[in-house]
């Protein structure tokens, strides 16, 4: 295994637009890992909601469900490849784009403190105010010890989750997921191996 930090250009057209989300130069095993995986992640995410919903969910909760299970089962396995992890660590990619995404999953806080949260407010607040804090803490330290940081912030959140504010039925992998997509997957600078090209 070879460590390259320098990830090729994205392709022209459509399928460049999948190289600026999965990362370019993906492998064929990374591609398939993140889809197979990413829809099992999925697909459990919905199937705990079916069995455990609360009694006035309505078919779009079932929608919401599904969406919010596909974007964190797909983005968690993603933000782990090297391929991504090469992209959104390239040189010139610096902690302002790291919290602009983390920012773009408020969407996700917000539907489901509106949709889902007996105190929508209380959610939404203490949720947003919670994964802020840890992504600025993150892309603020040292990067040597980014990685633990990481890690304990993570740990705090799944403790948290479990608090009365954030359970909802059906959905307690919900807070989790997403702190493990943001925090270990997204922020989180490991070294990108690629596999050694035979000559």
């Amino acid at each position: 295994m070879q460590v390259d930090w320098d990830p090729p250009e994205p392709r022209s057209g459509a399928i460049g637009q999948w190289d600026r989300f999965v990362g370019p130069g993906a492998t064929n095993a990374e591609e398939w890992i993140q889809l197979i995986l990413g829809a099992g992640i999925a697909v459990a995410c919905i199937a705990v909601f079916w069995v455990d919903a609360p009694v006035w969910s309505v078919w779009y909760h079932y929608a919401l469900v599904v969406l919010l299970g596909l974007d964190i089962g797909g983005g968690i396995v993603t933000n782990a490849t090297n391929s991504a992890k090469r992209w959104y660590h390239r040189s010139g990619h610096g902690a302002g784009k790291h919290l602009l995404f983390v920012s773009t999953h408020v969407l996700h806080l917000a539907v489901m403190a509106l949709f889902f949260a007996s105190d929508a407010i209380s959610f939404f607040a203490a949720s947003a105010i919670m994964f802020a804090v840890s992504a600025i803490v993150i892309v603020s330290s040292p990067l040597y010890i980014q990685r633990p940081i990481a890690y304990g912030l993570f740990a705090l959140i799944v403790v948290a989750s479990m608090m009365p504010i954030f359970e909802i039925e059906g959905l307690a992998w919900f807070m989790p997921l997403m702190a493990l997509k943001l925090l270990l997957g997204h922020l989180t600078k490991e070294a990108p191996f690629r596999p050694e090209v035979k000559q």
